[in-house]
């Protein structure tokens, strides 16, 4: 499972709509809502969960990985330290990470590339990230 800035994961494109989603991985294990009105897909297996969002016409525009073999630029950051992680991603991100502690986790924010990296217990337990943005904060589709 390759994760792509920007784009997405493997052949998975933010920008898609949730049933073109559904073609590409099957029918999702739990959908909810969330506060916010994020239609939210989770498929157990592959440990990912979709945000389709309705201030983006309800395509898909954010990821949540919790796979361990998910790859970003080539490498597992799932079961790093945070210190070797926010190295690995320092060498590589324009942005400086920007922390947030929430008490039982830390949140690590690289925001110009809209990747957020969920520490617990000083492990890498998720990586979120999603679509770019533009011009006028129109989001920027990834083309096939």
């Amino acid at each position: 499972m390759d994760l792509y800035i920007g784009k997405g994961m493997d052949t998975l494109l933010f920008g898609v709509t949730e049933n073109e989603a559904k073609k590409l991985l099957g029918s999702p294990n739990k959908s909810y809502f969330t506060d916010s009105g994020c239609k939210r897909l989770q498929y157990n297996e592959m440990k990912i969960e979709l945000s389709f969002e309705p201030e983006n016409d309800d395509r898909l525009g954010w990821l949540e990985v919790h796979n361990k073999e998910a790859k970003l630029f080539g490498s597992s950051l799932i079961g790093l330290s945070e210190i070797s992680a926010v190295e690995f991603l320092d060498s590589r991100l324009i942005s400086k990470p920007k922390y947030n502690d929430f008490g039982g986790f830390t949140s690590i924010n690289y925001e110009d590339e809209w990747l957020e990296l969920q520490i617990q217990f000083g492990i890498v337990k998720c990586i979120n990230f999603g679509v770019l943005f533009g011009e006028n904060d129109a989001p920027s589709w990834p083309r096939t």
